[in-house]
């Protein structure tokens, strides 16, 4: 079930304001989704106006087929509100959402910017009635001004959302549209949830998932839509590492689940794989089925393993400004490494660490 408030993004990450809203407004359409217990779609669309570049706004949409949102996930915001400044977002979220038994679709206007004792700060927008249609679901959009560095936040909204594919959250399809428009014509990214592995079934663990979506993610070397041919030759040589635990970090609450993957794969001879010879691995670190910056605490069991009795000699490690974990190795002449972390509502009695 869906957590009582998405992870703080505050003090652990660089990132800007609209990097962490998105990640907000991501966050809790998934938990929507999972709260559904039902197959579900969840889409980010993302439209650049044909206008001039000095005046075109970024429209940004966020919408599930989950259950109906609460007001209550949206005062969550008030703090990036402030952080943000307004010639970059003005604080306006436009919410339609139902639920499965609601007869009505309900539109709202809510401005963050606004003072809560002022009459503008929320508006009741009109509403649509189902005419006896049976389904529930939640659109945010909000606008960004061109004072935003928009190629660089698509640049990461790309990669956030290719995160979550490696997951294979059950019951859940997850999209991305960009639609950029200017003088030089268009430029459309259109990504969604793909794997040339075997497709889970609905009772797949969420072990099995992850490690079928870092297989397709090592494959790719992290890369949107190509794969390494040379490593895909070698699929089934990929050597594959999972371990679960209770987590240790005392102020998260009890009954929270740590599931690991790693995956090893040899360096293929064929000089086709721009990836031979890689000495880092970036941690993938998720919580919640969200990319989230990792703890230190994780990050310090990470430094910790004697990596030497799996063949691998760790030089040294560290976190970047956005709470990534990057791992170094020294003398990786033989394979590369990627690993996955997930925390999530659960419980495991003991750890278990195995390299198939």
């Amino acid at each position: 079930m869906a957590s009582s408030s998405p992870p703080s993004t505050g003090s652990s990450t660089s990132s800007s304001p609209y990097r962490k809203l998105l990640h907000s407004l991501i966050y809790w359409a998934l938990q929507r989704c999972r709260m559904s217990e039902s197959p579900c779609r969840l889409t980010v669309s993302v439209k650049r106006s044909p206008e001039s570049a000095d005046s075109s706004p970024l429209r940004i949409s966020v919408s599930d087929t989950g259950v109906g949102s609460k007001l209550e996930e949206f005062l969550e915001l008030d703090a990036l509100a402030r952080e943000t400044p307004v010639e970059i977002w003005d604080g306006t979220l436009l919410i339609t959402t139902t639920g499965i038994n609601d007869k009505a679709i309900y539109c709202y206007q809510f401005n963050l910017q606004e003072d809560t004792s002022s009459s503008a700060r929320f508006t009741k927008l009109a509403t649509t009635y189902k005419n006896h249609a049976i389904f529930s679901g939640t659109e945010v959009c909000l606008c960004l001004s061109n004072e935003a560095d928009i190629d660089d936040f698509i640049l990461w909204l790309v990669g956030f959302v290719r995160k979550i594919f490696v997951l294979r959250a059950a019951n859940l399809a997850c999209e991305l549209f960009v639609e950029q428009t200017d003088s030089d014509g268009s430029e459309n990214v259109c990504l969604s949830q793909d794997s040339d592995d075997v497709h889970p079934s609905i009772t797949t663990s969420s072990m099995d998932r992850l490690v079928s979506g870092l297989k397709d993610y090592a494959l790719s070397h992290g890369n949107i839509s190509d794969r390494c041919e040379a490593c895909y030759m070698d699929r089934d040589r990929l050597k594959i590492g999972t371990g679960a635990a209770n987590n240790v970090d005392r102020r998260k609450a009890k009954g929270h689940l740590v599931e690991v993957v790693i995956v090893i794969a040899h360096t293929s001879s064929d000089l086709s794989c721009w990836m031979e010879n890689c000495s880092s691995t970036q941690v993938l670190h998720f919580e919640d089925f969200i990319p989230y910056p990792i703890s230190q605490s994780s990050f310090n069991v990470l430094m910790s393993i004697d990596w030497q009795s799996y063949g691998f000699k760790l030089k040294g490690g560290f976190m970047d400004d956005d709470g990534n974990a990057v791992l170094q190795w020294d003398n990786m002449t033989f394979a590369r490494v990627d690993i996955a972390i997930h925390t999530y509502r659960g419980g495991y009695p003991v750890f278990v660490l195995c390299i198939l």
